[in-house]
């Protein structure tokens, strides 16, 4: 495994994906406070700033010990924070792992996350040299089937998966990406 140090910046032609900082605090409290956010997944909305600290110092700390990476997603022109994507789940031995990502609802529809996502599959497939990446999407999130489809993922199962949080059954597809350089 590679180490994320120094972390790897990776600029596209809108966005910036970078290490997310305390700074952000407020940006990311802004999506993660968003009900909107969690519709698709058993999370909950952030209730306070501290509970965003709490998770970008998490998310820091997972990134400092190479157990993932986790990108801030700044929109260039605002210079805000937007989104954040991630590469987590890595299997060393089967050179896999699996993509995680969001986008606030004003952002989202305009590319912007395929902008993102294509990059971090690239630094996936290039620096860490992966075999594939697998992302998993609710059933109806249309938004994110239509995402990775158009990335070239291919679905490969559906899991079915009771949520902690709200009892809801979610039924995912597992999508996956292999890497054609191996």
């Amino acid at each position: 495994m590679i180490p994320f140090i120094p972390f790897p910046v990776i600029e596209t032609k809108h966005l910036i994906l970078r290490r997310m900082e305390l700074t952000d605090t407020d940006d990311v409290f802004e999506m993660r406070s968003n009900s909107g956010m969690h519709k698709y997944t058993d999370t909950k909305p952030d209730e306070t700033r501290q509970e965003t600290r709490a998770y970008i110092e998490k998310m820091r700390k997972g990134v400092d010990e190479n157990q993932w990476i986790i990108w801030a997603i700044e929109h260039q022109q605002s210079k805000k924070v937007i989104g954040s994507i991630n590469i987590w789940n890595i299997d060393i031995e089967k050179g896999t792992a699996e993509l995680g990502y969001g986008i606030i609802p004003l952002y989202q529809g305009k590319g912007l996350m395929k902008e993102a996502l294509l990059e971090v599959v690239k630094y996936g497939f290039e620096v860490m040299n992966l075999t594939a990446l697998d992302a998993y999407t609710e059933e109806n999130n249309i938004n994110s089937v239509n995402l990775l489809e158009n990335c070239q993922f291919k679905k490969i199962h559906r899991v079915d998966d009771e949520g902690t949080h709200n009892k809801k059954i979610y039924h995912m597809i597992v999508y996956r990406l292999k890497n054609r350089m191996r």
